[in-house]
């Protein structure tokens, strides 16, 4: 019996430690009384907790000149001690690999960027390079102090093993990714579909304009899909899932960067549109980057009613229009987050998106109000690592206090 009481007490202690931190992660810097307020923590319980989170390093207290009204203290906050540990975040997309170093309170610190053709490498050249960015973006700080590494992907993972599933922007299949840089550094890695990681972000930053259910599409140089429902970000069973650039639009249509045709993706997608718009071959997919320059050029065009242009994206248009109905049919419509460069040209394309909309055949609905658009993919990506990242490093600490060693070296 009093094992058992132990156990629940020391669960209880942990829960109380991840609840103060979650708090402070959320909110920033606090006072006590309003900590207390945030947590239903009692006075008595946060002295406790917080002397024992002090010496563990995770917390640090400031005094400040601001006297309290009556009282004449100097106010005192509680902040997330920056200096606990760090945590480097890898983005892996198409051409490029972007690595950061990530303080304790969340504040980027350090990046190096590696421009690189992702479909020439191997595993263990991929691994190589990612290892190599790593400890590149870690040089200037003490390696004992990295706590976790946070990837972000291009590409269906396995949310249980890490492992990079699939992806168009490299040659392989089933990479252990996260394994390899596990064993390799000793420290806990998650993999998150990049999709995935701007909708965490979004939920972040937008909740009152999107809610707590809405879609993300990633509208650039691949269409992909992020979703929270209730609150909770979605995932598959065993995957990241959410693959709608690979919903199949036409049967035996344009040749997609997947290997397959008809693809939402071989329409909507920069590649996509380019090649509508030059009266390319639908059995050629369009080499070299398409910048943010190239897409100008093209709305440009299409906004002088230049028919090939405008045909382009009144196709990628429909195609997403048409991805999206699935979606309304499956979980009624809901908010979407438009994101990535291609946004620039949703002005041209909202009429055949809205369309394709009015499809789904349920009771009257004002589209317009549910597209939501966000030009800028790669910070969005970057937030949801530094998200993914911080709350790692949360349950972390509040699971891994030795209290036997911190109460002796308090006494």
């Amino acid at each position: 019996m009093n094992k058992l009481n132990i156990v629940r007490s020391d669960d209880l202690r942990t829960e109380n430690r991840h609840r103060i931190l979650k708090t402070l992660r959320k909110q920033g810097p606090m006072s006590r009384a309003h900590i207390g307020q945030a947590t239903g923590l009692s006075q008595a319980a946060l002295s406790t907790l917080f002397g024992l989170m002090s010496q563990q390093g995770v917390v640090t207290s400031e005094n400040h000149n601001v006297k309290e009204p009556k009282r004449g203290r100097p106010k005192t906050t509680v902040a997330l001690d920056p200096t606990a540990g760090l945590a480097v975040t890898v983005a892996l997309t198409i051409d490029q690999l972007s690595f950061s170093v990530v303080n304790y309170a969340a504040q980027t610190v350090a990046q190096v960027f590696c421009d690189v053709d992702t479909r020439s490498l191997n595993t263990s050249e991929l691994h190589e390079k990612v290892s190599a960015g790593v400890k590149d973006v870690l040089d200037q700080y003490d390696a004992e102090q990295l706590r976790t590494i946070c990837v972000g992907f291009q590409g269906v993972i396995d949310t249980h093993s890490g492992d990079l599933l699939w992806s168009p922007i490299l040659s392989m299949d089933k990479v252990p990714l996260g394994k390899l840089l596990q064993k390799q550094f000793s420290v806990p890695v998650s993999v998150h579909n990049d999709c995935g990681l701007i909708a965490t972000a979004l939920y972040g930053q937008e909740n009152r304009k999107l809610g707590d259910s809405f879609a993300a599409v990633l509208f650039s140089h691949g269409i992909g899909l992020g979703m929270y429902l209730g609150g909770v970000p979605f995932n598959g069973a065993h995957s990241s899932a959410l693959e709608l650039g690979h919903v199949q639009y036409e049967k035996d249509g344009a040749l997609c960067r997947c290997g397959r045709r008809g693809c939402i993706e071989a329409y909507a997608a920069d590649y996509g549109i380019l090649r509508s718009a030059k009266g390319l071959s639908p059995d050629e997919i369009p080499s070299g980057t398409f910048t943010e320059n190239d897409m100008r050029q093209l709305v440009d065009a299409a906004t002088k009613q230049r028919e090939p242009e405008l045909n382009a994206f009144k196709l990628a248009g429909k195609a997403i229009g048409f991805g999206l109905s699935t979606v309304f049919t499956l979980l009624d419509p809901l908010p979407v987050a438009l994101v990535g460069q291609n946004t620039k040209a949703v002005s041209l394309m909202r009429a055949d998106i809205e369309h394709a909309l009015t499809s789904v055949g349920r009771s009257p609905t004002d589209y317009s109000t549910l597209l939501h658009c966000y030009q800028q993919d790669t910070p969005l990506m970057h937030d949801g690592l530094v998200t993914e990242a911080m709350n790692t490093l949360d349950r972390f600490f509040a699971e891994n206090a030795n209290e036997d060693e911190l109460e002796d070296a308090l006494s």
